[in-house]
């Protein structure tokens, strides 16, 4: 899924779309005025709601908003507004999982098998031989719970209730048992199970848990509207998508919170536009970690042929030059995070209607908005 997302943003790359004022809109020349029309047109195309936060260098910025944040009661979508940031969540607990080595309380290559419990090695493939590097990097080998097509067809048809399902039990339903697919080390595979299992050593070693430690760095470095595994109390948007595959958009918002708030270490983020583009730059000035933990962050897969570090997507191609970020799909929630050091640009695109589940027009939509925003921004 990943690989397909991002060479689509590297090959050059909702009801009535409702236009709203930009925030800080230091930048408002013309290709500015003409990415406003590109989210208005995605709404309009079926999108119920989009922010794009866009700032390149320490103070130049636009941000700009389109359609809903609660389509039922139209109410107007404006960059205050809070998302779940599905799968950049594990960017975030990347961040967390480095903060802790730096602490000394992990090491980048000890053996999974030292926090784990007994059960969980003896059941999955070549676990004696994983290491915290491989999972930061997806490349234990292990399958990917999350696409399980069982355990999606379940909550997809509201038979599975997360709130009854522990994250052990995840593990031995969905990846228990499954054949590896590569060895460690050897090879790049996408698994949120790499980071469900991260977010399990990190409550090993965290004095309250991960996700006490969590909280607790978001609210160090100063980020006040950005929540981990709680719902916000307020300023939260409505969430839609496609389960059934008709065009219609239905509300999952209760989905959606639901899973955000179960998943651990692979989501679990909520934020605005604007504190999500202010954390990867404060990431990539080393303002967050040492500059040796941010150097493994991009290139910790080092021989490896992948476009990921450890916890970043880290590619480098025409005509962008070197990208660094993370994307999350979700079936109520679409987000995007990139930094490009040349520039030093950062883009945020964070939309409340799902493209992971549903009708192709949606996705075509989105895809076809992003790749407008950065046509404009890169060949101007």
């Amino acid at each position: 899924m990943r690989h397909t997302l991002i060479a689509q943003l590297l090959l050059l790359i909702c009801s009535p779309a409702v236009s709203q004022p930009t925030e800080q809109a230091t930048l408002s020349h013309g290709p500015y005025r003409k990415i406003q029309r590109y989210l208005d047109a995605a709404t309009r195309d079926g999108l119920v709601g989009v922010v794009v936060h866009i700032q390149e260098g320490p103070s130049n910025r636009w941000v700009g908003s389109s359609g809903y944040a609660n389509q039922e009661r139209k109410e107007v979508l404006e960059p205050r507004h809070i998302f779940s940031l599905a799968s950049v969540g594990k960017m975030y607990n990347a961040v967390a999982a480095f903060k802790l080595i730096e602490e000394g309380k992990l090491t980048l290559d000890d053996p999974v098998g030292n926090y784990l419990p007994k059960e969980i090695v003896d059941n999955l493939p070549n676990a004696s031989r994983v290491t915290i590097r491989h999972l930061l990097g997806h490349t234990s080998g292990w399958q990917n719970y999350d696409t399980d097509t069982a355990l999606n067809r379940l909550y997809l048809s509201g038979k599975l209730k997360l709130d009854t399902l522990t994250h052990l039990n995840a593990l031995r339903r969905y990846v228990y048992g499954k054949k590896a697919l590569a060895e460690p080390g050897s090879a790049y595979h996408y698994s949120s199970t790499n980071y469900l299992l991260l977010a399990m050593i990190m409550d090993r070693v965290a004095p309250d848990g991960h996700t006490s430690y969590v909280r607790n760095l978001l609210s160090e470095v100063g980020f006040f509207h950005t929540y981990y595994r709680e719902t916000p109390p307020g300023e939260n948007v409505q969430y839609y998508g496609d389960p059934n595959g008709d065009g219609q958009v239905e509300n999952l918002t209760r989905q959606t919170l639901e899973t955000t708030n179960w998943f651990t270490g692979d989501d679990g983020i909520y934020s605005t536009a604007t504190e999500a583009s202010r954390f990867i730059r404060l990431l990539m000035r080393d303002s967050i970690l040492r500059k040796e933990s941010l150097a493994l962050m991009k290139t910790g897969n080092t021989g490896i042929p992948t476009d990921t570090g450890l916890g970043l997507m880290a590619d480098k191609s025409f005509p962008y030059g070197q990208l660094y970020g993370h994307s999350g799909r979700g079936i109520g929630t679409t987000a995007e995070v990139y930094y490009f050091p040349k520039r030093e640009l950062t883009i945020v695109i964070l939309c409340n209607t799902g493209i992971r589940a549903g009708a192709p027009g949606f996705k075509k939509a989105y895809l076809k908005m992003r790749s407008k925003i950065v046509k404009k921004l890169f060949l101007l």
